[in-house]
């Protein structure tokens, strides 16, 4: 497996692809919000802050499924491990051991196998684990990764009871995925009407304006039209965000 450089997972950079999907994405949002709401494709340059806004919430987004799928995986790692010390092995053997089967079950490109692959060849520069456990910790910004490192590195100074560390953190890991696992079964329904609610603002627009384009008139191409709607924008987005912020329960 290739080495893994230092890659600090508390920040998230979109990818070409990713980059690509939001171009399109934003383009055609602001486009057809600046059809429907001005009739002016002219108010797609006023809509540039809104462009960086919704980047930043992408960002933000996949940098929370990023750090789930990091914990997760994680946990596995030390599940597998956890059986290695059982067996009798020391904790760097066990690691080691535990690397094989996690690359052979997930795959060498994957996060954790990267990260532990780069560790493992640390270690054969007399690196100490703790001290590369910790180091991975900090990038991780995953608060579970931390505080067991922390534990970990403790134990393995003090001569405490690894097996019991192990075991302790993965059945804390399980708990907090079978716990947002539920949550998530819970507010499927609430996030499918919310994702309804968004769009009925468009829905009306776009209905009124195709059947009675006349009753909307007054709104486009003149100053006090173009406030209200304006205000309107706002509104709406602020209820977006209002929606997704009270939707997006952290355990």
């Amino acid at each position: 497996m290739k080495k893994q450089g230092a890659m600090d997972y508390r920040t998230y950079t979109l990818n070409a692809k990713e980059n690509l999907l939001w171009v399109l994405s934003a383009s055609a949002a602001t486009g057809l919000v600046s059809w429907l709401f001005y009739q002016s494709l002219y108010a797609m340059a006023g809509q540039v802050p809104l462009l960086f806004l919704t980047r930043r919430f992408l960002c933000r987004y996949r940098l929370g499924k990023r750090r789930q799928e990091m914990l997760y995986q994680f946990g596995e790692m030390l599940q597998m491990m956890y059986a290695s010390l059982k067996a009798g092995c020391s904790v760097e053997n066990a690691f080691i051991q535990a690397l094989k089967e996690y690359a052979n079950l997930y795959g060498e490109k994957d996060i954790m196998a990267l990260e532990f692959c780069n560790i493992s060849h640390r270690m054969m520069l007399n690196e100490p684990l703790e001290q590369l456990m910790e180091d991975f910790a900090q990038r991780s910004g995953v608060e579970e990764i931390v505080s067991f490192s922390q534990v970990f590195a403790f134990a393995k100074r003090s001569g405490g009871d690894m097996r019991e560390i192990f075991q302790g953190t993965v059945k804390k890991i399980r708990q907090k995925a079978e716990v947002e696992r539920e949550i998530a079964t819970v507010i499927t329904a609430k996030k499918t009407e919310q994702r309804i609610m968004d769009l009925v603002p468009f829905g009306i627009l776009f209905y009124v304006g195709m059947t009675s384009p006349e009753f909307l008139a007054p709104l486009y191409h003149n100053p006090l039209g173009v406030m209200a709607m304006t205000i309107c924008l706002f509104v709406y987005a602020g209820a977006f965000f209002l929606a997704e912020k009270i939707l997006d329960i952290q355990i």
